[in-house]
């Protein structure tokens, strides 16, 4: 009869300096696992970011790996010209990995190599916003906007609303405010207006009083981003890129250290 021992108390999946580095916490049949193999399948950041249930899922995973390998052991179908090719694939593939990983690891992007990527490449980095053409009659008194608006109501152009009642400078011009966007007319007045069709007309309510606002035009207004809103996104681009140099680089090497033939 198979014998299965499982020790996954999370105090022995969890990092402890009480115990060993290499103590068991799974192991199946003649197989074991230690804390330090299972830590191995994860970076330092990814570890210390897993949970204990997490890391019982993984020794779950490896108990069911470990059972279907030793079947395929004792039906010996890793003896299999086939399958041994396929293995023999398999750890080449991870130590290559493992090597450009560590080779990966070495990699660092400085603060000036972000600016001067930014800088060369800044017409790439561009945003599109809309903006808005306002119009509007502020008012400082509740009693005296429910007038107007029943004035608007009744067919008083918005235009003559504004140059009549407007307690603002701009209201003698008829309320024109120019355009916006809805972050620059800030949070109560950009929601109104986005919820608005053109030409519709709205109230809010403001610190010194009231707006009846509308919007009369819109337009796209194409502009650059700044270094930093575009900063993580360029580190992403450069450290790609470092990569993708760094493995064409290590190939070049090798090869020009090796002996190769091909016959196909």
């Amino acid at each position: 009869m198979k014998q299965i021992l499982i020790i996954i108390g999370s105090v022995l999946l969890l990092t402890s300096c009480a115990k060993k580095k290499d103590d068991i916490i799974a192991q199946v049949n003649n197989d074991t696992l230690t804390l330090s193999e299972l830590k191995a399948n994860f970076t330092d950041s990814e570890w210390n970011n897993l949970s204990s249930e997490k890391k019982k899922e993984f020794v779950q995973q490896w108990i069911k790996l470990s059972l279907l390998s030793q079947e395929a052991d004792r039906l010996k179908i890793t003896e299999k010209e086939a399958v041994k090719q396929k293995m023999e694939s398999a750890i080449k593939k991870i130590k290559a990995n493992a090597l450009i990983a560590s080779k990966f690891s070495e990699i660092t992007v400085s603060e000036n190599e972000l600016f001067d990527y930014y800088k060369l490449h800044e017409s790439s980095f561009r945003k599109k916003i809309k903006e808005y053409k306002i119009q509007r009659i502020f008012i400082k008194e509740r009693a005296k906007v429910d007038s107007v608006l029943n004035e608007l109501k009744h067919g008083l152009k918005f235009t003559e609303a504004a140059k009549k009642y407007s307690e603002e400078k701009i209201g003698k011009n008829g309320g024109y405010a120019g355009f916006f966007t809805l972050k620059q007319l800030g949070n109560k007045v950009g929601e109104k207006i986005s919820n608005l069709k053109k030409w519709q007309y709205t109230t809010v309510k403001i610190d010194k009083g009231f707006f009846i606002i509308r919007y009369y035009d819109t337009r796209i207004k194409t502009l650059e981003k700044t270094f930093s809103e575009v900063k993580e996104e360029i580190r992403k681009i450069v450290l790609e890129n470092k990569k993708e140099e760094t493995y064409r680089q290590m190939i070049e090497e090798l090869k020009n250290k090796a002996e190769i033939s091909v016959s196909i």
